[in-house]
């Protein structure tokens, strides 16, 4: 009602303020006029009604039960400015994106195991993905993941809707969401930071490494040393149990091994690989890539002392074909021991 007769005002115009003289006008309706409500324009700046119901609206506006509540609730529209819904969408309906940045091992790990019970016992993932409408829909799918990987798979084999944000984004501020996203809940490895930076690089979102740190604001050398693995030959990278392993400092003598002996280096990596199939230790893997033999067979056995006020209460030694052996000299728990070899092994 409200809202038709302010449409209604527009076409009642009185006649302009102040009034012209008239001989005989009554003084009374005179002062009324002059006292007639100031209304804001559109710079804010207060203004007078020339209208009679444009009059009566303002007076409306500001006193009546009515016009209090329509400014409550404009003021509680205010603080949804700009905000995303959430829905519930079936995780079969989202598709990976194709600048992903985690690998496929992340999805066995402890971590994950821990995000996926936690989601089966609330039901839910509490904390939303972030997805886009795909333009056209593919497989199946109508929406691609723009953050929330593990969220989204934890989901998926659970069997649960997926609680999800949809926005439009562009490619280039779906790298950077994804990015920010993944530092500030559980950062990538440097080799899937290196992946990621290649595949932006590579889809031409960025025109240099160094704008890409710029506008992400990551460190620009460690940009380039992640970038370094991400370049490493399949072979080694598969010489590691995962490429997690790989830290970023191993950048730079990994490139130059491969620089001066990538024949050798290659070589080492698929032997490595076919001997151990299991876990592998990083740094003898990292020792051996580097100089053609494990430690042990060169006679340089890789052994360490744990001590706690000057005596020794453990021994590491890391035996042929990458066996780490334990040996314990104080008393503990053995459920303890166990507690923690289950988190190193990610058990």
């Amino acid at each position: 009602m409200t809202k038709k007769i302010a449409e209604k005002s527009r076409l009642v115009n009185l006649l302009p303020d102040p009034l012209p003289a008239v001989p005989g006008a009554d003084a009374a309706g005179a002062a009324a006029a002059a006292a007639a409500p100031a209304l804001p324009d559109e710079g804010g700046a207060p203004r007078k009604a020339y209208t009679g119901v444009g009059q009566m609206m303002g007076v409306l506006g500001r006193s009546s039960p009515l016009g209090k509540e329509l400014a409550e609730v404009k003021a509680r529209l205010r603080d949804y400015e700009g905000s995303v819904p959430l829905k519930l969408l079936d995780a079969r309906r989202i598709v990976r994106s194709r600048l992903a940045n985690r690998h496929e091992s992340e999805f066995d790990s402890a971590d994950f195991a821990r995000l996926r019970a936690e989601i089966e016992h609330a039901g839910v993932n509490v904390q939303p993905v972030k997805v886009r409408p795909l333009q056209p829909p593919r497989d199946g799918a109508e929406y691609e993941l723009v953050f929330g990987h593990r969220r989204h798979r934890a989901c998926l084999e659970l069997g649960v809707p997926v609680l999800a944000m949809i926005e439009e984004v562009g490619d280039k501020q779906l790298w950077l969401t994804m990015d920010r996203e993944n530092r500030e809940r559980r950062n990538l490895s440097p080799w899937e930071q290196g992946q990621s930076i290649q595949r932006a690089l590579q889809a031409g979102l960025f025109s240099s490494i160094r704008r890409l740190a710029d506008e992400s604001g990551m460190d620009h050398s460690n940009a380039a040393k992640a970038l370094r693995l991400a370049e490493l030959p399949a072979a080694v990278v598969a010489a590691f149990s995962s490429p997690a392993d790989i830290q970023l400092h191993w950048a730079r003598p990994l490139s130059e091994a491969l620089q001066k002996d990538p024949e050798g280096v290659l070589a080492r990596a698929k032997a490595i690989a076919e001997r151990s199939a299991g876990l592998r230790a990083p740094k003898a893997v990292l020792d051996e890539l580097l100089h053609g033999a494990p430690a042990e067979a060169r006679g340089h056995a890789d052994k360490r002392h744990l001590k706690k006020d000057g005596k020794t209460v453990a021994v590491l030694t890391r035996k042929p074909g990458g066996v780490l052996a334990v040996e314990i000299r104080a008393p503990v728990d053995m459920a303890d021991v166990e507690a923690a070899l289950k988190k190193l092994l990610r058990l």
